[in-house]
């Protein structure tokens, strides 16, 4: 059974700046024809209507691609396996493009074109708001007034997936992510990659010729995805590596064979706002097109990947504790002062270890237990009774001098003799300087004693 969910959230950062939200998503099964849209509005001043650019380009894509399957038929992707083509821009100057190329040329031209008109016609009917006056820049208000296109006002990123009985296609312009599940392997990115699409640079509907920057991909043999989700650059952002990512989307998909569409719906309801304010803060996105059946019936594949995935973080950070073990050992019997510094930045190092493997090791066993009894043995810990060694080095307060051979040292009676009477003599002070600074202090002290009971004896 082919079912399908969406969600858009208002990014962090526009909450802050009672900025509305400017991604747009959609997803529907209609006469065994399922569709995911997913748009993300350019957040730039000059894009200050890029929340309705976004929701144009879903209505525009929804009406072209509608078209588009009804007109081509399934004779186009008939029998056709696994087909991914890059930016469109290497096809514009082919000869010798093939029909299922050409059909995707002209797909995207009219999404372009029915995705200008209506923005045009926004932009001619809705004049400026109070909030774009005291926002945008005067620069940006006086381009919008005096044009007679509006792609940059409105502009977008767009990516799509069809899936009819017969086969599916997706296509995409801008940055986000494509994620599709199966056996094997487990999850690819099946839409290529658009290496324009860097940091906080993407193209978009908005370019002077986008119809040369769209990436797609199709398949007629019969191969279906089990699951597939599109989601806007806020949540992989969010995330980093894609393997994070895969991993969410993994955790969405086991919520969908455990507890229903419902359910899942309204936790990612709940955890993309959530998620914005800890991660990117930016809008997020998420469409997603399933087949129900197959994830309950694969679940544990998926499980199955993620116990993989930790198994190889734990082997890591076993290979790290063993180097700081061996690197403390060779350490422990050192004390200079080099050898104690990095015996403690060791020390710390090796406790962050312990403690990382800890909390992945409970992950692990975790996901152990959502799997039937005996296919996976649990992790165990072979080491939590190891001791971390100490330096043996001196207390802080001790001061270790090396004695230099003393010279007998004269008896100083009580009887002090005036300083003024023995000025041709060697000073307490240039006698100090022969001794050591323990001996030096006490003979100081001591004089200092005699000092005062002189000065006693005259008075009395």
């Amino acid at each position: 059974m082919i079912d399908a969910f969406h969600y858009s959230c208002e990014g962090e950062s526009h909450k802050a700046i009672n900025k509305v939200g400017q991604d747009y998503s959609f997803s529907s099964i209609v006469d065994d024809l399922a569709v995911a849209i997913v748009c993300d509005g350019h957040g730039g001043d000059r894009y200050f209507r890029s929340d309705i650019g976004s929701r144009c380009a879903v209505e525009a894509t929804l009406e072209a691609v509608t078209f588009f399957v009804e007109k081509v038929g399934d004779s186009l992707f008939e029998k056709k396996k696994f087909t991914a083509v890059g930016p469109t821009s290497s096809l514009k100057d082919a000869e010798d493009l093939s029909e299922a190329d050409s059909a995707f040329r002209q797909l995207f031209s009219s999404i372009i074109y029915k995705w200008n008109e209506k923005i045009k016609v926004h932009a001619k009917s809705e004049p400026l708001t109070e909030w774009e006056k005291a926002n945008v820049p005067q620069q940006y208000l006086d381009e919008f007034l005096k044009s007679e296109t509006f792609e940059k006002h409105y502009g977008c990123t767009l990516m799509t997936y069809v899936q009819t009985p017969k086969y599916w296609f997706a296509f995409h312009i801008g940055d986000g992510k494509c994620i599709f599940f199966q056996k094997d392997p487990i999850w690819t990115e099946p839409i290529p990659w658009d290496e324009k699409c860097f940091l906080n640079e993407t193209t978009s509907l908005c370019d002077n010729s986008p119809i040369d920057e769209f990436r797609y991909c199709y398949e007629g043999d019969g191969k279906f995805p089990i699951a597939v989700l599109l989601g806007s650059d806020g949540i992989d952002d969010s995330f980093g590596e894609t393997t994070n990512l895969v991993n969410f989307y993994i955790q969405i998909l086991k919520m969908l064979a455990k507890e229903g569409v419902k359910a899942t719906k309204s936790s990612v309801i709940e955890t993309l706002p959530k998620l914005s304010k800890i991660g990117s803060k930016d809008d997020m996105s998420v469409a997603c097109v399933f087949n129900l059946d197959q994830v309950k019936e694969n679940i544990n594949l998926f499980i199955r990947y993620q116990i993989d995935r930790a198994n190889k973080e734990l082997n890591d950070i076993e290979e790290k504790i063993n180097h700081l073990k061996n690197r403390i050992d060779s350490l422990v019997s050192f004390s200079d002062e080099k050898s104690k510094i990095e015996f403690k930045y060791a020390v710390k190092d090796l406790e962050r270890a312990f403690s990382a493997r800890e909390k992945l090791a409970e992950k692990h066993n975790h996901l152990v237990e959502e799997l039937p009894e005996g296919m996976v043995r649990p992790y165990f810990i072979e080491d939590e009774d190891y001791v971390i060694p100490t330096q043996e080095q001196p207390k802080s307060d001790e001061v270790v001098i090396e004695e230099e051979p003393k010279e007998p040292e004269k008896e100083v009676t009580t009887e002090a003799i005036p300083e003024e009477q023995n000025s041709h003599k060697e000073s307490p002070k240039h006698q100090a300087k022969k001794l050591s600074p323990l001996e030096s202090k006490k003979h100081r002290l001591k004089l200092q004693a005699q000092k005062k009971n002189h000065r006693k004896k005259r008075r009395r």
